[in-house]
């Protein structure tokens, strides 16, 4: 193929980097061919893997390699020790903005997911209704015979993506001739997002902690599972510096963020919204606040009755006149919020009741802080939600779908019951997925092909929160496969292998990693200053990748950001949820930070991270206030309870516990799995299943804070194994240690009559 008919925008293109990107990128090029002599120069010279053993080994001398973390969507950078040519430690890169060199425990049991010895290593076929290996040849036949052709019907349902996994995806996608690209993740806050687009024109506007005097959080747990559990943190640290910004979270069961607040408010459910809007009708009556509200939305606001909002949300009126004060004084602030305020079926309402609160109080422009347009649209996080995954079960059921590949998420093992997910899945004229382990979906499919870690492969991602527009995180593989060549491989290289067969023009790359590395090196001229440097022995091409991929990260020019001009619209709240006498509890599905959402279930290391606050390791429990373990019969922690909605039942241990509402009971997600290897199967219970089937009415998100239920005793307390307790519950809750106390405890007045003495 001859250099002048594929110029850089066709390549670009080609790469799935079009869009407002290419043009900033081209503007700085005056080469307009993709070949040029130094690219020419490099296509002779022999390409060896980047980790080839024999180049680096050296015994008891250690190398590190930066990359990227992909345990979830956050995309921290990270270096990884190497030692004999084995990856042994993973810590955070300290130069990334993202995590600061940090690194929560999910990153640091990235290796119990390469190392697992539960992975799949071999490609699996579906014959005579059951899987069975088969050989990598007879697998990629299968793949492309499936995929490789135009195929309207086919459809993709995918994890959390971004980068060039995104952009290879896309682009096959317009080759096969199909529209049906689903992406799904449990956590992301897809109403908050939509909301914020809406209202601030960006799913996630950039936050400045360290403006802010004081943060007002509904539920939004920045601590620990909202959206990016390291950088978060980091920025709360320097909050909290002097002079200390003050800390204020409502919500109905204590998360990680409310155990650090000054002011925890335990909130009735699904009444988060009433209390925003009861702040905004005290706050609204200056003069100052009310001005930056649009008349027609302002006499709606002064409409709320601060007295009665008191008795809906539980939240005493004493302490709703606190918070209106603390905001006055302390300003900018930040109100944010979170996935338990917005899992109901007015999800949207309550969310813009939150997020009104800070047009109210000028945080826009202040700590709310606008985003520039994206370089390359293409490469940008892809979260997805509820909705999308709805949308693909539908056509399932439909009959819409003969052809669905899975990639990176479970279905089968994350919906509720009452979507019938593993009958919808049933009926695709056939399944394939990519994964790395036995989970649900991947057992249900008829062809299965084994991943590489993310360890072992390359790629590009950006952060689903980043403090910077224009970052981009580079992955290289920091090891050779685990469990030797021939096992696993990388998506990139299949779906490469796939593209090539409905389009010649991706013959120009040899691998997935020829693929990366082209794309980084033509989006040179689009970076903030790219690295150039002239080394000894070296093309300028070489150089310039060795220093991308010792950074481990790129910066892209941007433009700057257009100030955020909020689009206000009409809360319509409905009136405070009624109780509901047959299911008289409300229902909260929990996320951990280590178990995540179960996708973390088959890591012992995370199965022996206890529980931040109630501790519990290996197992499910389901959380009750004291009052409401009393009204039900005198439940003690280690009782097995039967927790019931309209959509089914799971038997779990009690654990009685005063971080939560009384009209709430809280089951962490994580456990729950029917496959997923020795360390996953059979453990605890999934909340999700026995979700009911209601939804935001504005964006067709699942509700999943929005499940009423029963709870009734169905067995003696048994052992529950927590740090505090080892396997032995006491009655009065102590800390013990098969029976002897840890840490012995006096009140100050017997502590005082001692010093006396």
């Amino acid at each position: 193929m001859s250099s002048k008919s594929w110029n850089r925008r066709t390549f670009l293109k080609a790469m799935g980097l079009g869009g407002a990107g290419s043009a900033l990128l081209l503007s700085g090029c005056g080469n307009t061919d993709i070949i040029d002599e130094v690219d020419l120069e490099v296509r002779k010279e022999k390409v060896e893997p980047n980790v080839d053993p024999q180049d680096f080994v050296q015994p008891g001398v250690a190398l590190y390699y930066a990359s990227t973390c992909r345990m979830c969507p956050a995309g921290c950078n990270l270096h990884a020790r190497i030692r004999e040519a084995r990856v042994l430690k993973l810590e955070g890169n300290p130069g990334s903005p993202v995590n600061h060199g940090r690194l929560c425990p999910m990153g640091q049991a990235g290796l119990h997911a390469h190392y697992n010895p539960d992975r799949l290593t071999k490609p699996m076929m579906r014959k005579g209704g059951k899987l069975v290996d088969v050989s990598w040849d007879e697998a990629m036949d299968t793949l492309k015979e499936k995929l490789a052709k135009k195929n309207s019907r086919l459809a993709w349902l995918n994890g959390a993506t971004s980068g060039h996994h995104a952009a290879l995806t896309k682009a096959y996608l317009e080759e096969a001739g199909s529209k049906n690209f689903f992406v799904f993740d449990t956590l992301p806050p897809a109403v908050g997002h939509a909301v914020n687009e809406a209202m601030f024109g960006n799913a996630m506007p950039r936050l400045d902690f360290k403006k802010a005097k004081l943060i007002l959080s509904f539920g939004a747990d920045f601590l620990a599972t909202w959206m990016s559990p390291v950088h978060f943190p980091t920025q709360y640290a320097e909050f909290r510096q002097p002079p200390r910004g003050t800390l204020v979270v409502a919500e109905s069961k204590m998360t990680i963020t409310g155990a650090n607040a000054d002011r925890w408010l335990g909130i009735r459910p699904g009444t988060e919204g009433h209390l925003a809007m009861a702040l905004a009708s005290l706050l609204v009556e200056d003069p100052v606040y009310a001005k930056r509200v649009p008349k027609d939305i302002l006499a709606e606001i002064k409409k709320v009755d601060p007295v009665e909002v008191s008795k809906i949300t539980g939240v005493s009126s004493e302490r709703l006149h606190k918070l209106h004060h603390l905001l006055t004084k302390n300003s900018p602030s930040m109100v944010l919020s979170g996935s338990s305020a917005e899992g109901v079926e007015y999800g949207s309402e309550t969310a813009r009741a939150v997020l009104l609160l800070n047009v109210i109080l000028g945080n826009v422009g202040k700590t709310i802080l606008p985003r520039s347009e994206a370089v390359f649209p293409d490469l940008m996080p892809k979260m997805g939600g509820w909705a999308q995954l709805r949308t693909f079960i539908d056509g399932l059921h439909g009959g819409k779908f003969d052809t669905v590949v899975v990639f990176g998420t479970n279905p089968v093992y994350q919906a509720p019951a009452f979507m019938k997910a593993d009958k919808a899945y049933a009926k695709a004229g056939y399944r394939i997925s990519f994964s790395m382990f036995p989970d649900e979906t991947t057992m249900a499919s008829d062809l299965v092909l084994p991943l590489d870690s993310y360890l072992e492969e390359w790629n590009t991602a950006l952060p689903a929160y980043s403090p910077e527009d224009g970052f981009v995180g580079v992955q290289q593989p920091v090891m050779n496969p685990v469990f030797g060549e021939g096992t696993t491989r990388p998506f990139g290289d299949m779906m490469l292998a796939v593209i090539k067969q409905m389009n010649p023009k991706y013959k120009t790359w040899k691998d997935y990693e020829a693929y990366v590395r082209d794309s980084l090196w033509t989006m040179r001229d689009a970076m903030v200053k790219p690295p150039v440097p002239t080394v000894g022995g070296e093309t300028v091409r070489e150089a310039f990748h060795n220093q991308v991929l010792s950074t481990g990260y790129i910066r892209l020019k941007t433009k700057p950001a257009r100030a955020i001009k909020p689009k206000l619209e009409a809360i319509n709240l409905p009136e405070a949820p009624k109780a509901n006498s047959k299911y008289p509890f409300r229902l909260l599905p929990t996320a951990r930070l280590g178990l995540w959402d179960g996708r973390h279930a088959n890591l012992p290391w995370l199965q022996e991270l206890p529980d931040q606050l109630a501790e519990v390791v290996w197992d499910s429990w389901v959380e009750l206030h004291p009052s409401t373990a009393k009204k039900l019969g005198g439940i003690v922690t280690g009782d097995v309870l039967r927790v019931s909605s309209a959509s089914g039942s799971v038997e779990v241990k009690a654990l009685v516990t005063m971080a939560i509402h009384p009209d709430c009971v809280a089951i962490p997600l994580g456990q729950g799995h029917t496959e997923y290897g020795r360390y996953a199967k059979g453990v605890g219970v999934n909340p999700y299943h026995i979700l009911d089937a209601k939804y935001d009415a504005k964006t067709g998100e699942l509700a999943t804070f929005a499940t009423d239920v029963n709870v009734v005793k169905v067995a003696d307390r048994g052992s529950i194994v927590t740090l505090a307790h080892g396997d032995l519950v006491l009655e009065n809750g102590s800390n013990s240690q098969a029976g002897r106390t840890i840490v012995k405890t006096v009140t100050a007045k017997q502590f005082n009559r001692t010093e006396e003495a």
